[in-house]
């Protein structure tokens, strides 16, 4: 297993063990919405969303292991 941290836009620090390969998170100011394997997925991920004013209070942020 693999802890997988990712900084949120306030600062805060997020968790996550896993086996997976992450490489990105699409996250709000506070929490993680989703983790994904490439930058692409995230892309395609917020896209998903289908209100524009919460699709553009997300942002991709990179995830460290």
């Amino acid at each position: 297993m693999t802890t997988l941290t990712v900084t949120l836009p306030n600062g805060k620090i997020a968790k996550r063990r896993t086996e997976r390969t992450y490489t990105h998170a699409v996250c709000s100011d506070t929490k993680v919405l989703s983790f994904c394997g490439s930058f692409a997925l995230a892309q395609k991920r917020i896209a998903s969303i289908s209100c524009p004013k919460i699709r553009a209070m997300h942002q991709i942020v990179p995830v460290n292991s």
